[in-house]
C-alpha cells in the first residue's frame, strides 16, 4: 500500500481533515481496475477510490448522485478519485439473494436509473478493448463476430453489475435494503445485459437466470426474453468480460484476479458459443 499517495488524495479530496486525523487505512482487496481503501477518520469510516489508469466516464458523477449509490462526501472530476461514506452490510458474494429477490432488485434498481444521460454500445466496447489488447483468442473472436447482440428494450443500465459491486445493508428498509457501487460504465442498455451479468456473477445458469427473469416482470416492465435471447445475452457478456480483461492486462493491469477473468470467460464461452 502506498500510503503516502493516499494520505495525499485524501489531502486533496477533503482540506478539512488534518493528517493526524487520519486514524487508519486499509487496503480493501477486490478492486480490479482501482484501488480502494478503509478510512477511518474522527472515529468514523469511509471508502477511498484511487483510480490508477482510467479516467472517470463523463457522466460518471450524475449516476452517483442516486440515492441507490453510495453516498458521496468528495470526488476529483478530472482523476475520478472519490471518497463515500462507508456502508454497513454484506456484499452479495457473501450474501448471495434468491432468484425472486434478485430479479426484484433489478427492476427496482433499473426504475431508479435516469435514461438518456449517456449510452453503452456492447459492439464498440468490445470492438475497442480487442484492439487495445491487439492478441485476442481466435475462438472468441470467431464468437463475437458471429454475435448480433443488440439491445430490445433501453433502459438506464449499471453494466458492470456483479455481486461485490451490491452491499445488502444491514438494518436498511425495505426501501433500502441495497446500495450499489462502480459506476463506471453506467449508461442505456438493455436491462438483460445486467440480469445476466448478476447471474454470471452469482455462478447461476439458464434456470436461477430464467427464475430471475419472471421476479423481474413480476416488480415492472422492461424485459421480456425467450430462452434464445437469454443464451445470447450470456454469450455477449462473457464476450465483454474477456474483452475487458485481455485489455487490462494489454495496459499492464496483471493482477491474478484479471488473468483468472480471461481464462474463466474463454472457458465459459466454449460452452455458449
Amino acid at each position: 500500500m502506498n500510503e503516502p499517495l493516499v494520505r495525499d488524495i485524501l489531502t486533496a479530496l477533503m482540506p478539512a481533515w488534518g493528517p493526524h486525523e487520519v486514524q487508519r487505512i486499509e487496503y480493501l482487496p477486490g478492486g480490479y481496475t482501482n484501488r480502494n481503501y478503509r478510512v477511518e477518520v474522527r472515529n468514523r469510516a469511509y471508502v477511498l477510490r484511487v483510480v490508477e489508469r482510467a479516467k472517470p466516464r463523463r457522466f460518471e458523477r450524475d449516476y452517483l448522485a442516486l440515492d441507490i449509490a453510495p453516498d458521496i462526501l468528495a470526488y476529483d472530476a478530472h482523476h475520478g478519485h472519490l471518497l463515500t461514506r462507508w456502508i454497513p452490510g454484506q456484499v452479495l458474494a457473501d450474501s448471495p439473494p434468491s432468484p425472486a429477490e434478485a430479479g426484484e432488485y433489478l427492476a427496482d434498481l433499473h426504475a431508479r436509473i435516469p435514461i438518456g444521460l449517456s449510452r453503452y454500445d456492447f459492439t464498440r466496447e468490445v470492438t475497442m478493448m480487442f484492439r487495445r489488447a491487439g492478441k485476442v483468442d481466435p475462438a472468441v473472436q470467431a464468437c463475437f463476430e458471429g454475435t448480433a447482440w443488440r439491445p430490445a428494450t433501453w433502459r438506464g443500465c449499471h453494466n458492470d453489475l456483479n455481486p461485490w459491486n451490491i452491499i445488502r445493508v444491514n438494518g436498511g428498509s425495505e426501501a433500502a435494503r441495497f446500495r450499489t457501487l462502480d459506476w463506471e460504465s453506467a449508461g442505456d442498455n438493455d436491462p438483460l445485459f445486467d440480469l445476466v451479468g448478476l447471474c454470471v456473477g452469482l455462478g447461476w445458469g439458464m434456470e436461477h437466470a430464467r427464475a430471475c427473469h419472471d421476479a423481474y416482470r413480476q416488480g415492472g416492465p422492461g424485459i421480456g426474453a425467450s430462452e434464445t435471447r437469454l443464451r445470447d445475452t450470456f454469450r455477449a457478456f462473457l464476450i465483454r468480460e474477456y474483452a475487458w480483461a485481455v485489455a487490462q492486462l494489454a495496459i499492464g493491469n496483471g493482477r491474478d484476479e484479471i488473468r483468472a477473468q480471461v481464462a474463466t470467460s474463454r472457458d465459459a464461452l466454449a460452452h455458449w458459443c
